[in-house]
């Protein structure tokens, strides 16, 4: 059924994508391209996270890439649809972080989609750093040393745990001096 197409006409409505490819990061470790038809709603790839978890769809929370709201279970993937943008799935439940540092613990509850960088903004004042030294700064699983990049998501990091436990670690300071 294919026309050849003359100057000023528009091509066979056939010849448009009926699919596209979403990145849907779950784990700091893992990203997942799936393929979703036009017309699926975001629960239908929901429900395979579910499963692999063991634990209902409703628990489970859809976070567009530089979006603060999550997105509705009942969201139809249509042509138009930011299908480029990563997505991150985590569970819906709130997650308890507790920062060590100088023989001092701080507790805070957070949502699964904040990042790194915003439990740093919160732990430099809760311990009284000068903010002049922020910088020098940064998070670490507890017992380790390795920086965590600011932009991981705490979801990530803490999987289907309810807690997660950080360092507040001095990093390497400029001009070489350590």
């Amino acid at each position: 059924m294919s026309k050849e197409v003359m100057e000023g006409e528009v091509a066979d409505v056939e010849a448009v994508a009926t699919e596209v490819e979403i990145a849907f990061k779950v784990s700091v470790d893992e990203e997942r391209r799936v393929k979703v038809r036009f017309g699926t709603v975001i629960t239908t790839v929901l429900e395979v996270f579910a499963r692999e978890r063991s634990c209902p769809v409703e628990e489970l929370i859809v976070i567009r890439e530089g979006e603060e709201v999550e997105l509705d279970l009942g969201t139809v993937i249509e042509p138009g649809y930011p299908h480029h943008r990563r997505h991150h799935v985590h569970h819906k439940s709130a997650l308890e972080v507790v920062v060590n540092y100088n023989m001092g613990t701080h507790e805070k509850k957070f949502r699964r989609r904040a990042t790194i960088d915003d439990v740093l903004t919160w732990a430099i004042p809760a311990f009284g750093i000068d903010p002049a030294m922020a910088s020098e700064f940064e998070l670490a699983r507890h017992g380790e040393t390795t920086e965590l990049p600011g932009t991981d998501h705490l979801g990530h990091l803490a999987h289907h745990h309810h807690k997660l436990e950080l360092d507040l670690v001095r990093g390497a300071l400029v001009n070489g001096a350590a």
